[in-house]
C-alpha cells in the first residue's frame, strides 16, 4: 500500500491554503452551471475569481506528481489511462489494473492512493479520482475534482450517481512501486528502488522538506537560490507557457530556483521585452499572467497576432480623432468602443474603417468605409451602451471566432466548387 498519492493530493488541494474550482478550457460547462468553472484545467486562475481551475485528471496527476511518480511535467487527460472500459498500454505498464468487478465491491480491497475510474453510462464522459478508504457501510470514498463542486470528497453508493445511475466504475489502478522515482513532496514513504533493496527497513522521508524555503531577498520577488511553493508554482507556469531553459528543456518542478529556472525566466523576460535579470518581480509576474490569458483566450485585437489587428488600428485612430474633437483623452471606454466597432464592422462586411462618427446624443456610433460624403460609402452601426459594456478581450474573442467561421465557409465553398468542376469534367468524358 502506498498512500502518498492520496496524502499529497489532500495536502495540495485541501490544506495548502490555495482555493480551487473545477476547470475546463472549452468553458462549455461554465455557461450551464453556477459559474464555478475556470478556463484553466492546470491550476491557473484565468477568470480571476481567486480560485485555480483543475479537472479530474489534473487532480489525479497532481497527487501522483507530488508523491514522486514519474508522470511528466504536464497534466494528462483521462484518455492517458483508459478509454471506456479499456485500460491503455501506458496504464498497464505503470499500474496494476484492478478489474471493475473487484473495484466496485463494498468493503472491497481498494487501498488509499488507488486511482478509481468511471465512465458515463450513456455517453463518452470519463472521470477519475483518488481512493481514500471505505466508510462504515463499506462504500468507497474518493477525492477528486467534480464539475459541480471542484475538489471535494465523494462517497460512492451502489445504484446512485457514481455507481449505476449516471456513471459506472470501470476499474481501478494501483501504481507500481518502481513508478515512484522521487521522495514525496511532503515526506512519507521513500521511493522504491527496485535495483537496490535497502538492507534495513525503509524510513519515512522525514528529512525531505521541499516545502521549506529560503525567503526572497526582497518581498514579492523570486530569484536564484529561493526555494518553496512559490518557486514550484512559477516553474509549473513557465512549463505551461512552453518556456524552457537554454537547452530547450522544460523545468523540473522541484521548488528550487536554480540555474535552469533562472535561464527560463531570463528567456521569458527577453521575449516579453523586459530586463532579463532573472529576477521575478511584479512586472514579470504581470507578464506571465498576460501570457496565460493570451494562451487561454487567443490574442487581443491590439496584438499584431489577431486577424483583425489592422482593422482595429483603423478604428482606434478614428476614435482618437473623435475623442480629440470633444476634448476627451483615450481611455478604457475608448478602447471598448474601438474593439466592438471593429467587430461590428467586420461582421457587416466592411474591410476598412476610415471614419467613426456618432449621432446627436452619442447613443450610436457608425464605422464608415469610404468618403463621408460619398453615396457609395459603407457603414456599420454600433450601440454605444453595448460597446461600453463589452471588454476588449470579449470583442477580440468574438472577432476571432467570426474569422474562423469565415475561413471555414470559404474552404467549404472552395471544396464544393472543386467537386463541381470534377463532376463536370467527368460528365464531359462520358
Amino acid at each position: 500500500m502506498n498512500p502518498d498519492i492520496y496524502n499529497e493530493a489532500r495536502i495540495h488541494f485541501f490544506e495548502s491554503g490555495q482555493k480551487f474550482e473545477y476547470g475546463r478550457p472549452d468553458m462549455t460547462i461554465h455557461t450551464k452551471h453556477n459559474g464555478t468553472t475556470d478556463p484553466s484545467r492546470t491550476e491557473q486562475d484565468l477568470d480571476h475569481d481567486g480560485k485555480r481551475g483543475v479537472d479530474c485528471s489534473s487532480f489525479v496527476w497532481r497527487g501522483l506528481h507530488d508523491a514522486g511518480y514519474d508522470v511528466g511535467k504536464e497534466p494528462f487527460a483521462t484518455s492517458k489511462l483508459f478509454n471506456g472500459t479499456h485500460t491503455t498500454d501506458y496504464a498497464k505498464s505503470h499500474f496494476d489494473v484492478i478489474p471493475a468487478g473487484e473495484a466496485r465491491k463494498p468493503h472491497g480491497n481498494l487501498q488509499p492512493g488507488d486511482i478509481i475510474m468511471f465512465k458515463d453510462k450513456g455517453g463518452t464522459g470519463q472521470h477519475v479520482g483518488i481512493v481514500r478508504d471505505y466508510d462504515s457501510h463499506g462504500n468507497i470514498r474518493f477525492i477528486g475534482s467534480q464539475v459541480s463542486t471542484g475538489p471535494a470528497e465523494v462517497t460512492v453508493q451502489p445504484g446512485r450517481y457514481w455507481d449505476g445511475d449516471k456513471m459506472e466504475i470501470v476499474g481501478a489502478l494501483r501504481a507500481k512501486p518502481e513508478f515512484q522515482t522521487k521522495a514525496p513532496l511532503h515526506g512519507g514513504q521513500a521511493p522504491h528502488d527496485k535495483a537496490q533493496e535497502p538492507a534495513t527497513p525503509r524510513q519515512p522521508a522525514a528529512t525531505v522538506k521541499p516545502e521549506s524555503h529560503t525567503p526572497p531577498t526582497h518581498a514579492g520577488t523570486l530569484r536564484e537560490g529561493d526555494r518553496g511553493n512559490d518557486v514550484h508554482r512559477l516553474q509549473e507556469r513557465l512549463n505551461a507557457l512552453g518556456v524552457t531553459d537554454t537547452n530547450g528543456k522544460h523545468l523540473d518542478t522541484d521548488g528550487n530556483f536554480g540555474k535552469h529556472t533562472q535561464e527560463a525566466v531570463e528567456r521569458f523576460q527577453r521575449e516579453h521585452k523586459l530586463d532579463p535579470d532573472g529576477v521575478v518581480g511584479k512586472k514579470t509576474l504581470d507578464a506571465i499572467e498576460a501570457a496565460e490569458k493570451l494562451r487561454a483566450h487567443g490574442p487581443r485585437m491590439d496584438s499584431p497576432e489577431h486577424p483583425d489587428h489592422k482593422l482595429y488600428e483603423q478604428a482606434r485612430d478614428a476614435i482618437k480623432r473623435l475623442d480629440a474633437q470633444h476634448g476627451h483623452v483615450w481611455d478604457e471606454r475608448s478602447e471598448r468602443v474601438a474593439s466592438l466597432t471593429t467587430l461590428t464592422a467586420r461582421q457587416q462586411g466592411l474591410t476598412s474603417i476610415d471614419h467613426v462618427v456618432t449621432n446627436q446624443d452619442a447613443s450610436k456610433a457608425y464605422a464608415v468605409q469610404g468618403d463621408l460624403n460619398s453615396p457609395f460609402k459603407q457603414t456599420a452601426e454600433v450601440d454605444m451602451q453595448k460597446a461600453l459594456a463589452t471588454p476588449l478581450e470579449k470583442s477580440s474573442e468574438m472577432a476571432s471566432q467570426h474569422h474562423a467561421t469565415q475561413q471555414g465557409q470559404a474552404a467549404q465553398q472552395t471544396q464544393e466548387s472543386q467537386q463541381q468542376q470534377q463532376q463536370h469534367q467527368q460528365s464531359q468524358h462520358r
